[in-house]
């Protein structure tokens, strides 16, 4: 705000080389007469304009009849008093002069006028003034004699007002640091141009605004809080504004402004409140009393919060090699015994991560194994073989996991005549811890030597059974034709009608064709060809290869080539996934493997592609990263490492800032919306 003031003048003249008064009340400048120069003394009492912005300055002037007439331009040349005061004792008027201030021309002769003053003279005397000096000096060292005995510019002036105005100098703030953490202190200095200035301080952070001190003179101290960070809850840096206000007696005069940068301290990260696991798989903890491996799958629940106005972006659970997403979902089965570690990741709006971990006991568990079944007809204590004997005896070895004690394991004999549909229990073997061994274990039930009998026996645990069946056959005759005549066996008794049957090895003269159940040819290569079958090299295959497994069925490469132990294997799993991979040698040790997981093994898309390396038999996971991740690509990969545009400008070292900020860091970049 501008103010306008006015002040008259008192004034004197005196001579160059005398430091007496030779006018007591009006201010001249060079000379009547040649013997002598004039010195006007022009002292505007009560001005004190120190550390003022002054923006104009116009003089008053009533000139007296003096020196050449109104129709004459003259030049004003304005000086620095070295003394301020209209009378200083024992100072000749040369004495009083200082530095050359600027000149300006007018008609001075009985008149009164007022002028503007501009230039290098208004701001040379606004700077003169504004040093606090109240007196000036008409000086010209080097007059020019007119044709009528007085100098052209001589001059006299009876009366002076000069009007200044001027407005209060503004404080500039400025800051100790311009980038720094919330929760530190950073002083802030007002950079007063007035000694009685006063200021208020304030802050401004997005939509967050604050005030800081009042009735600052040249500094004061500010701590931003931390609770700032939830104005840029997904960035971990923003640029933010100090006013200064500045008050002289009492008046608001300006509001200056400077620039900051507030980042989210590292200690601000979202934090991990609770990660709840249970049983997935109804009745395996109530019974075993813990998790059972390739039985027990996990039920997650994790509850995470950001920190000061973040929001939880991301969740990354590891567990058994297998990573999931989400705060909840249920794992595969686990498929490693032991002390797994969970690890629990979460990622915060702005980037920032917690983690935590937790250990799962889990208890080993295989499923039943059955080594090896035989039965064989024998004599009827059971102690040696006999191939028309109507007792069996049979051997077996198997065995099953304790899990901890709490597995039951159970073992079964059964027979049936072929024909049969329902099985008959012969005997139970039990187990001595979990295994099951049975050597020459006769059967209570009698076997007609005239019949063929199917034996099967059935391993059996709380989760799994497996089961193998063997045939015995009649007692070994020459000859021997069906009851009704309608059959024949050789080597063996007859058992069905329509039929011939054999017990020994057939060997034919000529080969049996096609359309009656043989090959039609002597050879493997011949019989390929007869059945349409494809051989190892040279032929093509039309249709659908199937290959059925157990666990993982594969299809296995072996170049041979200069004795290279390279393979390259085909594998689908049991748990859902398919893979591609190259091995080193038939170890597998060595290998690299492209592995992709259905939606019910893996369901984030995350993890739904890997790429997985074994290197001296320890196993390593790679994300291959695609279109369909749900959790951002990092900035080591080439990505990001973020989900919307503002973090991402933060990862990337791209500040956002609502106004252009006057300082920052060197090498940054600024983004200003327009």
């Amino acid at each position: 705000m501008a103010t306008t003031v006015s002040y008259s003048a008192s004034m004197r003249t005196r001579k160059t080389n005398s430091a007496s008064n030779a006018k007591s009340s009006a201010a001249s400048q060079e000379y009547y007469e040649n013997t002598y120069n004039y010195v006007g003394i022009v002292h505007f009492a009560g001005m004190a304009l120190s550390g003022k912005v002054i923006t104009g300055i116009s003089l008053r002037i009533v000139a007296a009849q003096a020196g050449y007439g109104t129709g004459h331009t003259k030049t004003v040349y304005v000086r620095k008093a070295n003394y301020q005061s209209a009378s200083q004792s024992g100072i000749t008027g040369l004495g009083y002069c200082g530095d050359a201030l600027g000149t300006f021309t007018g008609a001075f002769y009985g008149n009164t006028s007022t002028y503007t003053l501009s230039g290098d003279l208004l701001n040379n005397l606004a700077a003169y003034i504004a040093e606090g000096n109240n007196t000036i000096c008409l000086y010209n060292p080097s007059p020019v004699k007119s044709s009528q005995g007085y100098s052209t510019n001589y001059l006299q002036w009876s009366e002076c007002t000069i009007t200044v105005t001027y407005e209060e100098a503004a404080s500039k703030p400025s800051l100790s640091k311009t980038s720094f953490d919330m929760g530190t202190a950073v002083t802030i200095y007002t950079n007063r141009q007035s000694s009685i200035a006063t200021h208020t301080i304030r802050y401004s952070f997005f939509s967050a605004n604050g005030t800081i001190a009042t009735g600052v003179t040249t500094s004061c101290t500010w701590t931003p809080p931390v609770s700032l960070a939830a104005q840029i809850p997904n960035a971990t840096s923003g640029w933010g504004t100090i006013l200064c206000d500045t008050y002289v007696n009492g008046n608001l005069v300006s509001t200056n402004t400077c620039a900051f940068q507030l980042t989210v301290p590292a200690s601000v990260v979202p934090s991990i409140s609770s990660v709840s696991i249970a049983e997935a798989t109804s009745g395996v903890a109530d019974r075993f009393g813990g998790y059972v491996r390739t039985r027990s799958k996990l039920s997650v629940s994790i509850t995470a919060t950001g920190a000061q106005g973040s929001s939880i972006s991301a969740y990354r659970t590891s567990i058994d090699s297998v990573t999931y997403s989400g705060s909840s979902f249920t794992t595969n089965a686990l498929n490693t015994a032991g002390n797994l570690t969970m690890t629990v990741t979460v990622t915060d709006s702005r980037g920032r991560t917690a983690s935590t971990t937790r250990t799962v006991t889990v208890l080993d568990y295989s499923p039943p194994s059955l080594s090896m079944f035989t039965a064989e007809r024998c004599n009827a204590d059971g102690t040696a073989a006999q191939t028309d004997g109507t007792k069996v005896r049979i051997s077996a070895k198997a065995s099953g996991s304790s899990v901890g004690g709490k597995n039951t394991l159970a073992c079964t004999v059964y027979y049936k005549l072929p024909s049969a549909e329902s099985w008959v229990s012969a005997v139970t073997l039990a187990p001595s811890n979990y295994v099951i061994a049975a050597t020459n274990r006769l059967l209570s039930p009698t076997f007609n030597a005239l019949s063929s009998y199917d034996i099967k026996i059935r391993v059996q645990d709380v989760f799994y059974y497996i089961e193998q069946t063997v045939s015995i056959g009649t007692k070994q005759v020459m000859l021997d034709f069906y009851k009704d005549g309608s059959g024949i066996a050789f080597g063996k008794v007859a058992e069905n009608a329509g039929k011939v049957e054999f017990g020994w090895p057939l060997l034919l003269s000529e080969p049996l064709g096609v359309d009656q159940g043989g090959t039609g040819a002597e050879t493997a290569s011949a019989a390929c060809t007869k059945l349409g079958a494809v051989k190892k090299t040279g032929d093509t295959m039309t249709g659908n290869l199937t290959i059925s497994g157990y666990l993982y069925p594969s299809l296995y490469l072996l170049p041979t080539y200069n004795s290279t132990t390279n393979r390259t294997v085909f594998e689908g799993s049991y748990v859902g996934a398919s893979s591609f991979s190259s091995w080193e040698d038939g170890t597998g040790n060595n290998r690299r493997m492209l592995e992709v997981r259905n939606a019910a093994y893996q369901a984030s898309l995350d993890f739904a592609v890997l790429l997985r390396t074994c290197t001296g038999g320890t196993w390593a996971s790679y994300r291959l990263f695609h279109a369909g991740m749900a959790t951002p690509i990092p900035l080591a990969n080439g990505g990001t490492g973020a989900s919307s545009a503002k973090a991402a400008l933060s990862n990337l070292g791209i500040f956002y800032s609502a106004s252009l900020p006057s300082s920052g860091t060197d090498g940054q970049i600024c983004l200003v919306p327009v």
